[in-house]
């Protein structure tokens, strides 16, 4: 079976358009099938965006799982001056990331990889909304592999909802950093922000 987080292989491409109003600005993404959260923007991601915004977060994000890159390019449309990069499975969905950027005229730098081999690099921030249907093993590797790419004082926020095992994966966390904070719940969603990554960078 094909899931968002694969490679989609016999789905028929149906490329479109989804438009909607964050923080007072309207944007427009380019979505398709075989991608996650393709037919609206996903809740949980930005329940994420709009913390790290208000956090004002600079430096080096790295967006771990960025699909279409609705939560990376919606932060580079708010935090102009950060960097932002990109890795995704999925290259229906880093194709559609690529022609949203072009349409939104923003700079980010997506590429195409897995999350378990090919994260390169340290970075002041990481974000991620892993994906749930792929099993704990994967989303336990999302928030190691950020403890390892993360700065000495670095910070990971990360978005789940309550009833999708959040409560693991944060004790899952506490073993890889110094500091855990609960930033947001909402309509059972929530956005929790690591400091400190007790894991030595590769």
């Amino acid at each position: 079976m094909t899931h968002y987080f694969s490679k989609p292989k016999d789905i028929i491409q149906n490329r479109r358009e989804i438009s909607f109003r964050f923080l007072d600005v309207l944007s427009t993404f380019i979505v398709d099938d075989g991608i996650f959260s393709k037919d609206k923007a996903d809740f949980g991601s930005l329940l994420l965006v709009e913390e790290v915004i208000k956090r004002k977060e600079s430096g080096h994000i790295l967006d771990l799982g960025s699909g279409y890159g609705l939560m990376s390019l919606l932060l580079k449309q708010h935090l102009k001056n950060v960097e932002i990069s990109g890795i995704e499975i999925n290259p229906r969905a880093l194709d559609c990331a690529h022609k949203s950027a072009e349409k939104l005229n923003l700079k980010v730098q997506f590429s195409e990889g897995d999350v378990s081999l090919d994260v390169v690099g340290i970075y002041d921030v990481i974000i991620t909304n892993p994906p749930i249907r792929a099993g704990k093993e994967v989303v336990f590797n999302f928030l190691n592999q950020a403890a390892k790419h993360l700065d000495k004082d670095g910070r990971l926020y990360f978005v789940m909802r309550r009833q999708q095992g959040v409560a693991s994966a944060v004790k899952y966390c506490e073993n890889l950093f110094e500091q855990s904070e609960r930033c947001v719940l909402k309509k059972g969603y929530e956005v929790w922000c690591m400091r400190k990554p007790l894991t030595s960078a590769l």
